[in-house]
This record gives structure tokens, sequence and C-alpha cells, in this order.
């Protein structure tokens, strides 16, 4: 007597998990297809290190009492570095849908693959993977340029000083953030042009549109839910130097909202492809 396979059974998992790679493989041959996905990364090393030099090498401009209450790590992180980082990031994150919705290529990874969802989540893993890897550089690279020039004036950190590590695993989420974002963006505007202005729009004004030092704890904490203002609050010791504003926000509540703000692009990104015709 033939004997069934269970929908469940280990054969059909194998299957399921070969089907995966598979389809991570091909969406990673089409993120490096683009020229542009190099340039992106290229800049992820130079944008690191020039923006570290150039921010804590003007420490010597400011008052001595401003000098006594400088925040020593987010020194080590620029704000403005990070800043163009989530820009690139966005873009690249961007780049995954938009150049298959403007090539017509889409079409063909929807008829090979019927479930867009697990488009998604490729496209997704992919972008996450090498934008990390691209924040591990990046955020290694501005520590590393800013302790040579701050440790010679003695405001220098050593990577196990307290909250340095919290600082830098921060920098380094914030970049595969910002690119899941900008997929989430991509697949809403699918237009080239249209899609890398809101990018930059939203990766660049949106954190600086509520202040966070309102009197307002609404408004602040709304603010500090912002992609980019979460990392600096990981990434800050809400020193003066930082003007945190009255209601600086608590580690727990940044890491959520680091968390959170991809998962809502991703799941959104889902939505929206499965609803909207190519």
């Amino acid at each position: 007597m033939a004997t069934m396979t269970s929908p469940t059974s280990p054969a059909s998992v194998v299957g399921r998990r070969a089907q995966f790679r598979d389809l991570f493989a091909s969406e990673w041959i089409k993120l490096f297809a683009q020229r542009s996905t190099y340039v992106l990364l290229a800049l992820a090393v130079v944008i690191g290190v020039c923006g570290s030099w150039l921010s804590s090498g003007g420490v010597h401009l400011i008052s001595a009492s401003a000098r006594a209450g400088y925040d020593q790590v987010s020194g080590s992180f620029s704000e403005g570095t990070f800043a163009f980082l989530t820009v690139g990031a966005g873009a690249m994150g961007a780049i995954t849908m938009v150049s298959e919705y403007s090539s017509g290529l889409v079409r063909t990874t929807f008829i090979a693959v019927p479930d867009r969802r697990r488009i998604v989540v490729a496209k997704a893993a992919v972008i996450t993977a090498v934008t990390a890897a691209a924040g591990l550089v990046a955020a290694a690279a501005s520590f590393i340029t800013a302790q040579s020039v701050l440790g010679p004036k003695h405001l220098g950190v050593s990577f196990g000083d307290p909250h340095v590590l919290q600082a830098f695993l921060a920098s380094v989420a914030l970049v595969p953030v910002s690119a899941v974002i900008g997929m989430c963006i991509g697949a809403l505007i699918r237009i080239p042009v249209a899609t890398f202005f809101v990018v930059f729009l939203a990766q660049s004004l949106l954190a600086d549109a509520i202040p966070n030092n309102s009197s307002s704890k609404l408004l602040s904490t709304v603010s500090n839910a912002m992609p980019r203002n979460a990392w600096y609050g990981l990434v800050s010791q809400h020193t003066s130097y930082d003007n945190s504003g009255p209601f600086p926000p608590g580690a727990l509540q940044c890491w959520v909202a680091l968390l959170v703000w991809p998962l809502l692009a991703v799941l959104l990104t889902m939505v929206v492809v499965r609803r909207r015709d190519v």
C-alpha cells in the first residue's frame, strides 16, 4: 500500500528551504547587477571616515564650558555622518523594487514566483544582509577615525567603556532599517525619480519634522520614535552637549522603534505588491 507524504514531512520542508535559498540567491544577483549598489557600498566607508574626521576635528573650536559637557560617545558616531548613510541605504533599498518595476522584470519574477510575499521577504533579507555589513564597516570606520582624532585631545573612549557597545550596535542597525524603509517607499511609488526624492525627504527631513526637545511629552515621544532619532537616543548620553530635551527616550523605547519600523515596512510592502498590479 502506497504511503502518502504529509505536507509537513521533512522532504517537503527541505524543498521549501531550497526554493527560498534559490530565491534569495536570485535577489542577491539582481541587487549586485546594479552598478549603483557598488557605488553606495563604497560611499558608506568614505562617508564613515570623512564625516567622522570632519565632525571630531572641530572639537577644538567649541568653548571650554561646552567641551566639558562634550559627549564623547555621540562624538564618535556623528549624526551628520549617519544622516547621509540613512539616505544612501534608503536609496539602495528603493533600488531593489524600482529597478524591477521600471525595467518590467517584475512581471517575470511574479510569474516565476506567484506568492509575491516570498519575493518581498527575500528582497528584505538580501538588502538587510548587505546593508548590515555596510553598516558594520561604516560604524567601525567612524569610531576608529573619531578616536584617532579625539584620543590625543583626551576626549577619546575605548570600545569597552559603558554605552559604547550600545552606540555601535545602534549605528550598525540604523543602516539596514533605513534600507528596508526605502524598499517600502520603492514599492509604493515605483517611479525612480519620485522614489529617490521621497526617500531623501523621509530619511533626511522626517527626523527633524517634529523637534525632540519640545516641551510636549507627546510630541517628544513621536519625534523620538523616528528611526534616526531612535538611533540618536541610543548613541547619545543625553548630556547638555546633545540637547536631548526635557523628555529623553529610554533605551528600550529606541530599540523597539528600530525594530518596529522595518517590520511595518515589510508588512506594508507585502500588502502593496499583492493588491497592486505591476
